[in-house]
Order: C-alpha cells, then sequence, then structure tokens
C-alpha cells in the first residue's frame, strides 16, 4: 500500500471530471493506496473556486488522509527552497510545502507540474495530459 499527496491540480482535474486524472485516482485506490491531502492543496483549491464549488471540493477533500505541515515539514520546505536557490532554481513556497510534506510523510507527489518538484527530489507520478 502506497501513499500518494495530490497536488492541487490534481484535485482541480478531478472536480472538474477531468477523466484520465479521475480513473488515475479510481486505480491507485482499487490497488489499496491511499490518497492525501495537505493544508496547501486545500487553501489552494479553496483560492480558485467560487463559493458553490467549495461544498464539493470539501466533500472530496474530507475523504482523503490529512497531512500535517509540522515544525519538521516546515524546516524541510526551507531547507529545499535554500538548496534549490542554489543550484539556480527558485520554487514556490507552496510547491516546497508540498514537496517537503511528501518527503516527510514518505508519499508519492501526484502532479502535472513535474518540474516544480525536480529540483526538490520528491518521488511524483505525473498526471495524463
Amino acid at each position: 500500500m502506497a501513499l500518494y499527496l495530490l497536488d492541487t491540480d490534481a484535485v482541480i482535474d478531478h472536480l472538474n471530471g477531468y477523466e484520465p486524472t479521475t480513473s488515475l485516482l479510481v486505480g491507485l485506490l482499487d490497488a489499496g493506496d491511499l490518497l492525501a491531502t495537505n493544508a496547501v492543496v486545500v487553501a489552494e483549491v479553496h483560492s480558485g473556486l467560487a463559493a458553490e464549488g467549495r461544498i464539493l471540493a470539501d466533500e472530496f477533500l474530507s475523504e482523503l488522509q490529512f497531512l500535517e505541515l509540522t515544525p519538521s515539514v516546515a524546516r524541510r520546505a526551507g531547507d529545499l527552497r535554500h538548496d534549490a536557490a542554489r543550484r539556480g532554481h527558485t520554487l514556490a513556497l507552496a510547491d516546497v510545502l508540498n514537496a517537503a510534506s511528501a518527503l516527510e510523510h514518505g508519499a508519492t507527489l501526484v502532479t502535472g507540474n513535474m518540474r516544480h518538484y525536480r529540483p526538490a527530489g520528491v518521488p511524483t507520478l505525473a498526471l495524463p495530459r
């Protein structure tokens, strides 16, 4: 059984009924894997939705395992961002928080934004495009 942290784009794809992403998520669940979210994803999803879409989003997000953003995750995110900057990569704070959350909890990040996470060295599963 593996743990998968859904990046915001994976959640939005599913909420918008994008069949390839929904099929991927269903396949992971059918294989006995766990799907997760965190505070960063919840905040990003809410920031992009009209009020009427938030109820459906919250129903879906509440079915996922919630990965806490602990002080350890925060420190790791800072280290990842610092190290990437020293190598010439500018990473957004939300992305390094997701990367650190995945690494800290032993999760694979499900995302369509591979280039955001490669510099941080986080295991990823690409969304179908």
